[in-house]
């Protein structure tokens, strides 16, 4: 029952990938062990035939045909006559000597005169190589062969401890590889494992346990820790988001409904009112699901940016007539400090005129009367730096780090939580980042950097 999933897993496929690849290795270093040997071998055969071939000429040189015919005699009768060949040829081709085996006088010998010893290979039809040699000796042709059947057994012993060494080797690189692939794994194994348990119990607060090896296996298992601990986090913070949307969608829709029925009973201009309160109310209720899902969209990287090209100061314009009466009627010192240079943005322009209006809004929100706002626009590389600078209470330094999450609503914050998690959702959006600095009692800046458009002035 369990030999399919086994089967199946990674480890008997890494076991099975170092078998195949041990027994490629084998047979490539079987191959290269065979032409060494067998080169090796023919060389040591050529040797032995060179040495004879100087006793012939000795021989022949002293005692001519008859001390030829006795080393040939004496040969044949050492190493056998399957063992060798000996043929002597006049110069009119007759056979002036012959002795050993009779089938080596069959094979291809060349026509032509060697100038020298030449040395030939032939393959009888058994399989069995013989190594030939002709020459000459005086006026005659000198052609003899022995077989090389020593080299045919020593290969062939090489070849059978190879195969059962290999066949051996290979059959227990099987279970072997299968149980160090199994233990290399263990750590994965571990993983799943966990992976497991969590989609089982819904328990993010399970870790993978580290082997402190700090190889691949246990970078991978910190990345999955880290994965989970966000995940724990995120998770955390939905159910508190979610708490809170249920309270205000709840007291929203409670309010809605409660002037709803009021109207009801009233008539005439007092129903009027509560009508006009209603549809400002569900107004109120639609734009807070409005920049809920504008939000999530631009943190999942799935909004839909209207893109074109804008000079930055028609941002800094809007800007100025929605705030200079506010400014004024707040007692308030607003100012708006234009760059030298016509600097141009790519990108959405409402969702950064919103950001904009937002980091903005919260300065005059924050700011007592007789205080300063003030936006300062200026080049810094390849980016457009917009700084929002305000003399309110600042942001204590606790806080800072959260400012940006969504529904966070510091000590004094007023507000759902949705303004400044939305200017950094937008920014991020068009490639830029938010920045805050802010001292207690001396007021806070927010900086905004977003990449310029090519082609504009320097």
């Amino acid at each position: 029952m369990k030999l399919k999933p086994t089967l199946r897993s990674l480890a008997f496929r890494l076991s099975l990938s170092y078998a195949l690849l041990f027994f490629t290795g084998l047979v490539l270093l079987l191959a290269l062990v065979h032409l060494i040997l067998s080169q090796r071998l023919l060389q040591n055969q050529d040797r032995d035939l060179r040495e004879d071939i100087s006793e012939v000429l000795s021989l022949y040189r002293e005692k001519g045909l008859p001390g030829l015919r006795a080393l040939a005699t004496a040969e044949v009768q050492e190493e056998g006559p399957e063992n060798y060949f000996f043929r002597l040829l006049d110069p009119e081709g007759r056979v002036v000597l012959v002795t050993g085996a009779e089938r080596f006088s069959r094979l291809p010998w060349p026509r032509e005169e060697p100038s020298g010893p030449h040395f030939l290979l032939f393959r009888l039809p058994s399989g069995v190589r013989v190594r030939g040699v002709v020459f000459r000796a005086g006026p005659y042709r000198v052609e003899m062969a022995v077989p090389l059947r020593f080299e045919s057994r020593a290969l062939r012993e090489v070849h059978r401890a190879f195969l059962w060494g290999g066949g051996l080797v290979l059959l227990l690189s099987l279970p072997l590889g299968f149980l160090l692939s199994r233990r290399s794994l263990r750590q994965i194994l571990a993983m799943e494992r966990v992976a497991r348990e969590i989609m089982k119990n819904r328990d993010f607060s399970r870790r993978v346990p580290l082997s402190g090896r700090g190889d691949e296996a246990d970078r991978l298992a910190e990345s999955l820790n880290a994965l989970l601990r966000q995940l724990e986090v995120y998770l955390r913070e939905l159910l508190q988001i979610s708490d809170n949307l249920a309270h205000d969608f709840k007291n929203l829709l409670a309010h809605l409904r409660l002037l709803a029925e009021r109207a009801l009973e009233k008539e005439g201009a007092e129903r009027e009112e509560l009508i006009v309160t209603i549809l400002y109310e569900s107004d109120r209720f639609l734009h807070l699901l409005d920049t809920l899902l504008d939000l999530s969209e631009a943190e999942t990287g799935l909004i839909r940016l209207h893109r074109e090209r804008f000079p930055a100061k028609d941002l800094l314009a809007e800007i100025r007539q929605v705030f200079e009466p506010l400014a004024a009627e707040k007692g308030l010192r607003f100012e708006v400090h234009e760059p030298e240079a016509s600097l141009e943005l790519t990108g959405d322009r409402a969702r950064l005129l919103q950001a904009l209006f937002n980091l903005v809004d919260n300065a005059f929100k924050y700011t007592p009367p007789g205080g300063r706002v003030a936006i300062l626009v200026s080049r810094e590389n390849r980016n457009l730096r917009i700084s929002v600078e305000d003399t309110g209470p600042g942001i204590p330094p606790e806080e800072i780090p959260r400012i940006f999450e969504r529904f966070y609503t510091g000590k004094k914050t007023r507000g759902r939580g949705l303004g400044l998690a939305l200017v950094r959702a937008y920014v991020e959006a068009h490639g830029g980042k938010v920045q805050v600095e802010s001292r207690p009692g001396q007021g806070s800046v927010f900086r905004i950097f977003l990449p310029l458009s090519g082609g504009e002035e320097r």
